[in-house]
Formats: structure tokens, sequence, C-alpha cells
């Protein structure tokens, strides 16, 4: 993990990744969430998806990150 500073965007696709494994995230959420993924935060999910889509995770750092924050996934 770098030791960037998390925007709020970054924060904001942490929790929805949380949520919702990243299903949802529009055009400028998917260039965050490469960010987050090459810094550590997040995580390709390896549980099979029968449509074929890419889910994510966090990861133990990810959800540090979030902690710090005073951020949980019912938040944002």
């Amino acid at each position: 993990m770098t030791d960037r500073e998390l925007s709020d965007q970054a924060v904001a696709v942490l929790v929805d990744v949380a949520r919702t494994a990243g299903r949802d995230l529009n055009a400028g959420q998917r260039l965050e969430l490469d960010r987050l993924v090459s810094d550590g935060l997040v995580a390709v999910s390896h549980s099979g998806d029968p449509a074929g889509k890419r889910h994510y995770r966090l990861t133990v750092a990810g959800q540090s990150a979030l902690d710090q924050r005073g951020v949980g996934a019912n938040e944002a």
C-alpha cells in the first residue's frame, strides 16, 4: 500500500466494494478502483460468478483504511 491520502472518491469506492463487491461503479469510480487494487486496498474476488462478472473485496489494508477514517460499510 502506498502512503497517499485517500480521496473522498476512494473512500466511497472502498465502501461500495464492501457493500456490493464493486458491481455498480461508474467509469470514474472504476479508475479509482484500479488505483486501489494497485495500492493493495482492494483485490479481485476469486469466487465464481455464473455471469462471468468480476467481483472485488476489501483487503485487510482496505478495511483498516476505512477503520482509520471512521467509516463503516453502512456510511458514506
